[in-house]
């Protein structure tokens, strides 16, 4: 980086941005397996909904791959449903539901002790998308600029999702917040991994929100225009149908289809980004601002952000 803050030529910052998808989010670990196998370096990972859990978990709790296949493996639809009543219920009605509802409550108090700032795995900055509901604006919390949230604050709000769990209130930026679900804002927000402060010259997004057909016309699909070769967009297809929703087997299908979504015309584009491919370096000069990014991506937060209302 340069004193005037631009990347200096030749930096490369590869961000994981890991989107919204609900029992779906094993591939997220499946994904992060094959590009700890493939050594590529990841700069900054950003999250909202199950995608902030896992980015919390692996970077600022320093966790492995195979601490958050566990976790997933052991984290049903039980456990997560018990949860959700034993914050909305009364005394009485916690004391039902705690056999269930303590593991994951436990889970989340881990996030406790971590914050934004000491990070693992070589990752050196982490972001988290929430939904202000009472605005219908989106709320983005990372390194360096964290509004005054908690780390577990953050994850929390990023996860809520309405109508299960009730929104978060905080204040943020002098305004009372109720904050749920960042999917209701943007379920894979790639605006945030481009622009400051994380100014990622690459983006790596899983997407577990559907098919090509529904991401066309949406966020993730201008952004995918724009970048061009240097966002790299992997949607996992898990091949075992009667793998339910919430159990053992779901999360060990999800995985493997995050493993398997990185084959082999993926791993040939990551190498190319790790080898500084010509055409790829000129992308990134050619029709950009000042930091070699597209200009639309400066949106500031408290503006009105385009809402994508499909959630998973």
């Amino acid at each position: 980086m340069t004193r005037s803050g631009r990347q200096a030529s030749g930096e490369r910052r590869i961000a994981l941005v890991l989107g919204s998808g609900g029992f779906r989010g094993p591939a997220h670990v499946g994904v992060l397996s094959r590009l700890e196998d493939l050594h590529i370096p990841v700069y900054a990972m950003l999250g909202c909904s199950v995608g902030s859990l896992i980015t919390a978990y692996y970077a600022a709790a320093g966790h492995t791959v195979g601490d958050l296949l566990r976790f997933a493996l052991e984290t049903n639809a039980p456990r997560v449903l018990s949860h959700a009543l034993s914050m909305r219920s009364s005394r009485v009605g916690r004391r039902l539901v705690r056999r269930w509802a303590d593991p994951v409550h436990d889970l989340l108090a881990v996030l406790d002790r971590h914050d934004f700032r000491h990070l693992h795995h070589g990752v050196q900055m982490i972001g988290f998308l929430m939904h202000d509901q009472r605005r219908g604006e989106r709320i983005f919390a990372v390194t360096g600029r964290e509004r005054g949230f908690r780390l577990s604050e953050a994850v929390r709000a990023s996860s809520r999702i309405p109508f299960l769990f009730p929104p978060l209130r905080k204040e943020v930026d002098g305004l009372e917040r109720r904050l749920v679900d960042g999917a209701l804002s943007a379920p894979s927000p790639v605006v945030h991994a481009v622009a400051a402060p994380v100014s990622a010259t690459h983006v790596i997004v899983v997407d577990l929100t559907g098919s090509r057909r529904r991401a066309r016309g949406s966020e993730l699909n201008r952004w995918q225009t724009l970048l061009g070769d240097r966002l790299l967009v992997l949607r996992p297809r898990r091949r075992a149908a009667l793998a339910g929703w919430g159990t053992i087997f779901g999360a060990r299908a999800w995985y493997e289809a995050g493993r398997r979504v990185v084959g082999q015309l993926e791993t040939a584009r990551l190498q190319r980004w790790l080898r500084g491919d010509p055409a790829v370096e000129a992308s990134v000069a050619v029709g950009s601002g000042p930091s070699g990014l597209p200009r639309t991506a400066g949106t500031p937060d408290r503006e009105r952000a385009p809402v994508d209302r499909r959630i998973p």
